[in-house]
């Protein structure tokens, strides 16, 4: 799977090209500086320029071919550093040869001259393919990390994705399965008051169906349902069920996920208010502190008496709600349960 040239987008000729275009015209330059230079050293030296552009060129072909990108680092760089020698060769002899067309070497120099300055040549030319490696290895492995990079966080936001979706598809029946036990306990004793909870319970189905597919809505839609819940719970509890909200205005656009709060105040109704002959008071506030959204809901009870009903392990509310707040917000979000005073307060805080 090498990928430079597979991806149809990739830098590697502009890159190429730009960079050997400006190593030319660098070497001309230092010689044009000089004015007894001998117009075959100008053109030597930009043969040689090009000579190097077509062995690198034919280098990257090879190490596509052999798939050296995909190899371990441990077991590359010993091949990589023969190819890069043997380029240099390449390299070096096809330069020499030029110079001797073009008569840049002539039969005056000693073999001994010739082979220093082959050898010279050679570790020089070697040096540029190592470096021309080093680059060209180095953006290929940056390329497989983002790539890998890019893969992982789909792939994680698909899994968070498909978790929501079922934690979503928990709330419905979990929901339902509550209200229809209200409405059934009410068929035979008040027919009106039962048809008045189909209603509203019609309505709030149609908030959840509406926004099932959503990963947030705004403060003000849930307050909107969960006013629904609650005069729906009302129409069975009658006076044993008051309620409170206090939301602040400048919270109301803040989008928050489907039907948290609905569920905390369902759990505050089951395990605060059915459990007590007394019937109790539920209340509802949001704020904001800094950079977070507070939402409290609290009920009359006693902590204690629901610790030892095991209110968090009775039901998929509570958990549903905190494994929601991990999956979209991690730690940036909480839930907390605690007694204050004579309520039980559950507080959620999460970004804004």
């Amino acid at each position: 799977m090498s990928s430079d040239i597979a991806d149809k987008k990739s830098p590697f000729w502009t890159v190429q090209i730009t960079g050997w275009t400006i190593f030319m015209v660098l070497v001309v330059g230092v010689l044009l500086t000089n004015e007894k230079v001998h117009w075959t050293t100008v053109v030597s030296s930009t043969s040689n320029v090009l000579i190097g552009f077509i062995v690198t060129s034919l280098f990257r072909h090879f190490i596509r071919l052999r798939e050296w990108a995909n190899r371990n680092l441990r077991r590359l760089w010993l091949p990589l550093l023969m190819g890069c020698l043997t380029s240099a060769l390449i390299w070096t002899t096809a330069t020499v040869g030029v110079h001797f067309s073009l008569g840049s070497y002539t039969p005056e120099h000693k073999a001994d001259m010739t082979t220093i300055t082959f050898l010279i040549a050679l570790l020089n030319n070697y040096f540029i393919v190592i470096l021309w490696s080093l680059l060209y290895f180095a953006y290929h492995f940056f390329e497989i990390g983002q790539t890998a990079r890019i893969a992982r966080y789909k792939s994680e936001a698909a899994a968070r994705d498909a978790q929501l979706n079922t934690l979503k598809g928990q709330i419905n029946p979990h929901f339902m399965f509550n209200s229809l036990n209200n409405i059934r306990a009410l068929m035979l004793e008040d027919v009106p008051r039962a048809r008045e909870m189909v209603t509203k319970l019609s309505e709030l189905l149609r908030y959840s169906m509406m926004h099932t597919e959503d990963k947030e809505v705004t403060l003000k839609e849930e307050i909107s349902v969960v006013v629904d819940f609650l005069e729906l719970c009302k129409i069975q509890y009658e006076h044993r069920l008051n309620y409170e909200i206090t939301i602040d205005p400048e919270t109301e656009s803040v989008r928050i996920p489907p039907m948290i709060i609905q569920i905390l105040v369902e759990n505050s109704v089951k395990h605060g208010i059915s459990s007590r002959l007394e019937g109790g008071n539920i209340w509802v506030a949001a704020h904001r502190d800094g950079d977070k959204l507070v939402i409290e809901v609290s009920n009359s009870g006693d902590w204690v008496h629901a610790t030892e009903r095991k209110v968090e392990n009775s039901g998929i509310g509570l958990p549903n709600i905190r494994r929601r707040l991990q999956l979209i917000y991690g730690e940036a979000a909480a839930m907390l349960l605690r007694q204050e005073e004579t309520r039980v307060v559950a507080r959620i805080t999460i970004p804004v």
